[in-house]
């Protein structure tokens, strides 16, 4: 037995509505078509499937029956056109995100939001660790993208894309005698109490290369992996550090100020993905959104205060 489309699609408007005549209306066709349809499909079932009282259409035991399989039917092909509308507009679906803790804890968390907001049936994950780590998790596929600090070579399995580089930043006590001053010279370190970072953080080698340089010794009272950390040290007032500019502005720390250093320490970050997977839409999109806030937040301005995003001048990608 083969069924016609048509005459089920006739049968289910005839069943939902109770009428022949809103059915024809519903299917943009005349009420006798609708009635021939009915017809042609009990004469294919053997089964009468309506009874006539007066003017009403009373569908017997059969008819019901039929109906709760035929409405099934349709429902899921109206779950399948819906999912891939979805699909088009990138609406649902999954975005596995890692990031080293400078950007999983400010740039990327605002790509995030933005992303999120208008896809609130995608399912995002986050998952901040070190660079080494997301690279590792990226070549294996366990994430979709990840965001790490650029160590200077290839690693196998995965694609690089890097962002413009941006500077480091020193970071003080808003009532450090240096705070009046735009630009800190690696010079006006000597003596002074520097919260480092940890033996390994590229910025930290590349600072403490300068101030060798420049004959600089510092303080070190205290010793952190995190830039936040750091900061909030900062804000404290138990001493300077040189760190990120994404640390450094994308929280409020009161009683911290964040200014230039001469001469410049570069600090390179960068997007990486899978090599031999496909690029989903929704990975592509959420690259297209990080690019885009890099492109209107970063570089940084400083200008004798903590910068707000919102302030922050346009750098190219």
């Amino acid at each position: 037995m083969q069924l016609n489309p048509r005459q089920l699609e006739a049968f289910r408007k005839v069943m939902i509505t109770g009428s022949m005549t809103i059915a024809a209306e519903m299917l943009k066709i005349s009420q006798p078509a609708v009635s021939r349809l009915i017809k042609d499909f009990e004469q294919t079932l053997h089964v009468r499937l309506f009874r006539r009282e007066g003017n009403r259409l009373i569908p017997g035991a059969e008819a019901r029956r039929l109906f709760r399989e035929v409405d099934r039917f349709y429902q899921g092909i109206e779950q399948i056109e819906r999912v891939a509308q979805d699909l088009k507009t990138l609406r649902t679906g999954t975005l596995r995100i890692a990031a080293m803790s400078a950007l999983g804890l400010s740039v990327v968390t605002e790509g995030v939001r933005r992303f999120s907001r208008d896809r609130p049936g995608v399912t995002t994950s986050l998952d901040v660790r070190q660079s080494l780590g997301i690279m590792e998790l990226t070549a294996a596929n366990q994430v979709d993208i990840g965001f790490v600090q650029t160590m200077g070579s290839e690693y196998p399995g995965i694609d690089i894309i890097p962002f413009p580089a941006v500077e480091a930043v020193c970071m003080l006590p808003s009532d450090h005698p240096l705070a009046r001053k735009k630009v800190i010279r690696i010079e006006d370190l000597r003596g002074q109490p520097l919260i480092s970072l940890s033996p390994n953080s590229p910025i930290r080698m590349r600072l403490e290369m300068a101030m060798d340089a420049a004959g600089v010794t510092c303080e070190r009272p205290v010793e952190t992996a995190l830039a936040h950390s750091a900061c909030r040290m900062v804000a404290g007032g138990l001493g300077l550090t040189v760190c990120d500019p994404f640390s450094a502005t994308y929280t409020r720390y009161p009683g911290a100020v964040c200014r230039r250093l001469t001469p410049s320490i570069s600090y390179e970050v960068a997007m990486v993905l899978p090599t031999h997977e496909p690029r989903s839409r929704i990975v592509t999109d959420f690259m297209h959104v990080m690019q885009q806030l890099f492109k209107q937040e970063f570089l940084p301005q400083i200008d004798g205060k903590i910068s707000s995003r919102k302030s922050v001048p346009t750098a190219v990608i």
